[in-house]
């Protein structure tokens, strides 16, 4: 591991100053550290989050209904919190699928919006790809294929975002306050991930999340996220889907339906959303809801089984609910 100096600013403008240059945040540390004991990133500064005080660590009622959830409550705390409940249970149980329960105490809502790729190229210290300034992505040919995308490259990487987190949030549609040099500003959950081969998020160098706000939702809004893994516990999604509606009436109303796991940015599907509005639940809608959502796909030569498994997550999503 390279040395780097280590701060731990009090409020967040030092913290945005501080950021200037090579520096990278810090908050439950559980990626980044592993990062940098492989020799996969080095930085010459961490700057800490940890002495910001409680203001990042709460999840409280926002004045208009809804919540607003600090960057540092961890996501154990999101697991196993008694106001997520209802239409916001989706989030609590997308928390409850993240690894293992002591990186749950460890890892915090910020840090897991900005996971990075679980690509093996990008992970493995002697291989030279974009994302680590090299020249090309070597995914495309090679043999790791099952953890990459199925909608083709992002300027010719082929990483998928790990964030657990990221689709409930954009299927809530949740906001994200964002800290930096120009201010705080808010940013759509769904236009904070972008497809890039250089980064995952549209945060800058020297920007820092503060909360997420989850919008009122209707009474009756119910989500549920599934997630399709190599093992049963502690592994990041190869194909996860959060999706949720209304029923009023036997008919799916206010409905959200996003894939992970499968590009470098959670998907949206609107066109599956119009399929299933006003339906009633059924496996034969849910099937084509899949087949909506998974439009334009491009598999590699081996990850083409992650289409069977969001098509099976799909329709087990819509059914669950209906039920």
């Amino acid at each position: 591991m390279k040395a780097f100096e280590f701060v731990e600013p009090s409020s967040p403008e030092d913290v945005v100053a501080a950021l200037a240059g090579a520096a990278r945040v810090i908050a439950g540390g559980s990626d980044l550290l592993g990062e940098l004991k492989e020799g996969i990133r080095g930085y010459g500064t961490l700057v800490s989050l940890g002495g910001l005080g409680d203001g990042l660590r709460r999840i409280q009622r926002s004045a208009g209904g809804g919540f607003e959830i600090g960057a540092l409550v961890t996501i154990s705390e999101l697991e196993l919190s008694k106001e997520l409940v209802g239409p916001y249970a989706l989030l609590a149980e997308a928390a409850r699928s993240v690894a293992t329960p002591e990186i749950r105490n460890q890892g915090t809502l910020g840090g897991n919006l900005c996971q990075r790729p679980r690509c093996l190229y990008y992970r493995n210290v002697l291989t030279p790809c974009l994302r680590k300034g090299g020249d090309a992505c070597p995914a495309h040919e090679g043999p790791f294929q099952d953890y990459l995308s199925v909608f083709g490259d992002a300027g010719g990487c082929y990483a998928v975002s790990a964030s657990d987190l990221g689709p409930p949030l954009v299927a809530m549609g949740a906001r994200v306050s964002v800290q930096g040099p120009g201010g705080t500003r808010e940013v759509e959950a769904e236009a904070l991930f972008i497809e890039d081969a250089t980064r995952e998020t549209s945060l800058g160098p020297a920007d820092m999340i503060m909360s997420v706000m989850l919008p009122p939702l209707p009474a009756n809004w119910r989500g549920l996220y599934l997630k399709g893994r190599e093992r049963t516990a502690g592994d990041f999604p190869v194909v996860s889907v959060a999706a949720g509606y209304e029923l009023l009436d036997g008919r799916m109303s206010n409905v959200r339906l996003v894939l992970g796991g499968v590009a470098m940015a959670p998907r949206r599907s609107r066109r599956a959303e119009s399929l299933l509005e006003g339906q009633a639940p059924s496996e034969d809608i849910g099937a084509q809801a899949a087949e909506a959502a998974l439009e334009g796909a491009r598999p590699l030569g081996s990850n083409g089984f992650k289409l069977d498994l969001a098509r099976a997550l799909v329709g087990r999503t819509i059914t669950r609910l209906g039920a």
